[in-house]
């Protein structure tokens, strides 16, 4: 299979990167605005986001960029979470930017 031209790829990154939002935007909207995913999470998830093949590499660039644009957040004080019955780490949260841009998605196409 050939190499992606850059604009599918950049297409591919985008659609990415709003499915991780609406994965970062549930959480927070079920669990409140502290609780976030961590990594390996965000990786489990993605296949029922449609990403069946979506490596750890994958979620970390998504990532980068999310935080680059200031559309997501980290949460980095490793606490005992109750509902995961373990100790988390580092976690992802969505921001209000990040809020701003799925509405933004949402309107563009009708919805996401």
């Amino acid at each position: 299979m050939d190499a992606p031209t850059p604009e599918e790829a950049a297409r591919e990154l985008h659609v990415e990167m709003v499915e991780v939002l609406k994965l970062l935007n549930r959480v927070e909207e079920e669990e409140g605005p502290s609780d976030g995913y961590e990594r390996e999470e965000l990786l489990h998830l993605m296949p029922r986001a449609g990403f069946p093949n979506a490596t750890l590499t994958d979620v970390d660039r998504i990532l980068r960029v999310l935080i680059a644009n200031g559309y997501a957040g980290t949460i980095e004080r490793t606490e005992y979470a109750w509902d995961r019955a373990r100790m988390v780490g580092e976690r992802f949260t969505i921001t209000t930017e990040g809020k701003r841009f799925l509405l933004r998605e949402i309107e563009r196409v009708g919805r996401v």
